[in-house]
């Protein structure tokens, strides 16, 4: 039995590693939104945005004044 006698499916599967795609509406369907509800809720939810907002703010803060450093080093080193 060759490849072609599997049919179109067939060649299809072997195509993509013997598995056969999914269409991705069953992964959506399971998950649970996390909304919250309760006013205590909403005040972490509020507080972990600000947090992640205060952690990239200062990542790039951080790599401006490593930038900045960088650049007087070398300045300095031309001289």
């Amino acid at each position: 039995m060759g490849i072609l006698s599997y049919g179109y499916k067939g060649l299809k599967v072997l195509m993509s590693g013997g598995k056969q795609k999914t269409t991705g509406t069953e992964v959506i369907k399971s998950l649970k939104a996390n909304v919250p509800v309760t006013k205590s809720e909403k005040i972490q939810s509020k507080l972990a945005i600000a947090k992640q907002k205060t952690k990239a703010s200062q990542a790039k803060l951080d790599n401006t004044i490593f930038r900045i450093n960088q650049q007087k080093k070398r300045f300095k080193g031309d001289k």
